[in-house]
């Protein structure tokens, strides 16, 4: 991501860059903020996406710590997955988390240089 000074900082523009997410990834996260808990077929057909390209996104997602995944059991036999977001107050621990530890690391690199 290459913002110029002026340009303000959108939430958006922060978790893309801090968590490494791309236009599909963003997509899934404001997808599954608006659905609630979902499963992966599910927020497929309301982003016209292959289930499998929406699984990739949820387990990347998820992986950040931004969501959530939890097993339902069919009464029948069976189960599934279910997503949802983690939330926001956690979220944004867990980027400045990764904000400081990326800020300390760039730090250090930037010493080494010279």
């Amino acid at each position: 991501m290459n913002l110029k000074k002026s340009q303000p900082l959108t939430c958006e523009d922060a978790v893309t860059c801090i968590f490494n997410l791309n236009n599909l990834d963003i997509l899934v996260l404001n997808k599954l903020r608006e659905l609630g808990p979902v499963r992966t077929d599910e927020i497929a057909l309301s982003l016209n996406k292959e289930r499998s390209t929406v699984y990739r996104s949820l387990q990347k997602l998820k992986n950040c710590g931004i969501c959530i995944k939890k097993t339902k059991t069919i009464p029948k036999g069976g189960y599934y997955h279910v997503y949802e977001c983690c939330n926001m107050k956690i979220l944004k621990k867990e980027a400045e988390r990764c904000l400081d530890e990326w800020y300390i690391s760039l730090k250090k690199t930037l010493k080494d240089l010279s």
